[in-house]
């Protein structure tokens, strides 16, 4: 073996242990660096140190989602890994002094299937497994086109206000988000808050085509009493109002809808008084999401005609679905074949 063979073998030898080396260094520097990082920032604690964020980090630790990091709901639109850069240019950015509010850091509104990732599992067409509240958007989950946080907003941070808004009866926030109206969703505050409505016409004149979508009792059960509407209507002077009416019997109701047993169960209560359901459930398009599907009781296709019978001698509970033409075309037609 020549000199020259084995300085070149010496020489590869100290490259390869120097390679290793700069290697095995920048290996541990990256850890040192990210690894804390990750550590930290993963954390909901790590947003609290920021002024803006404070009240949503208090809010988020007194609910059922303490614990849960804040990227596992508000997935960074940009992707994972530019919202993993963001996250570790905040981490060292702030390390002398947070900010009031992350730089590069963006939360977004979180998703359905950021909500779904955890609560697939809760919704399905058993009602006994449905949501507190069999509501159509959780039976057509699948195909729903809103987001969960458009009806659960409050599910993850409280605002300060809501403490005072507690005894606000169920379908009163239904109709004060809009949906149940007839109308798109509108800003919650100012639908009750009128004095917080800017531009267009004054709730004087406002108020009557509400009143008129959602009928008067839906004011009353809520926030108004009769005798502020009187006053107004015919002294013209303004009410005093104090605060929520007199709960009136539609609670009953409304506390029957968190049963698990609701679905086989609400029709027959809407037979005894369909005007309680109208209050909120204004749309058919509610009940068209549901009953569209063929009923469980009515049986086979086959079968059904000839044992329908029985069950349409209650008459008000057919035409719950079908109008009065769909019993009577077929009815006529057997006669004529008579």
């Amino acid at each position: 073996m020549t000199t020259g063979s084995t300085e070149r073998k010496r020489w590869a030898g100290m490259t390869r242990t120097v390679g290793l080396n700069v290697v095995g260094v920048v290996t541990i520097v990256v850890v040192l660096i990210v690894l804390p990082m990750v550590i930290g920032s993963l954390r909901p604690s790590f947003f609290s140190g920021y002024h803006d964020l404070t009240r949503s980090y208090d809010s988020l630790q007194a609910s059922a989602h303490t614990g849960i990091a804040c990227g596992e709901c508000h997935v960074d639109p940009r992707g994972s890994l530019v919202g993993g850069l963001a996250l570790a240019a905040d981490f060292y950015a702030n390390l002398p002094k947070k900010e009031k509010a992350p730089v590069f850091v963006k939360f977004s509104k979180p998703g359905k299937e950021a909500c779904l990732a955890c609560h697939r599992t809760d919704w399905s067409m058993d009602s006994t497994k449905t949501a507190t509240v069999p509501h159509p958007a959780h039976l057509r989950v699948a195909s729903e086109t809103r987001e969960c946080v458009t009806c659960h907003k409050w599910a993850a941070h409280e605002e300060v206000y809501q403490e005072k808004h507690k005894d606000m009866p169920f379908s009163g926030v239904c109709v004060a988000f809009g949906c149940h109206v007839g109308t798109k969703t509108t800003a919650e505050c100012s639908t009750c808050h009128h004095s917080l409505r800017k531009g267009g016409p004054v709730w004087t004149v406002e108020h009557r085509t509400v009143v008129q979508k959602i009928g008067a009792n839906a004011c009353f059960e809520s926030c108004h009493e009769a005798a502020q509407c009187r006053l107004c209507h015919t002294t013209g002077k303004r009410p005093v109002f104090t605060g929520l009416a007199t709960k009136t019997g539609l609670e009953a109701i409304e506390v029957l809808h968190v049963k698990p047993t609701w679905i086989q169960q609400h029709g027959t209560e809407a037979l005894k008084d369909p005007s309680k359901c109208l209050k909120c459930h204004v749309s058919e398009g509610e009940c068209r999401d549901c009953h569209a599907r063929r009923p469980a009781f009515h049986g086979s296709k086959k079968t059904w005609t000839g044992v329908h019978k029985k069950v349409a001698k209650d008459e008000r509970r057919c035409l719950t679905c079908h109008k009065k033409p769909w019993c009577t075309e077929c009815h006529d037609a057997f006669k004529e074949m008579r």
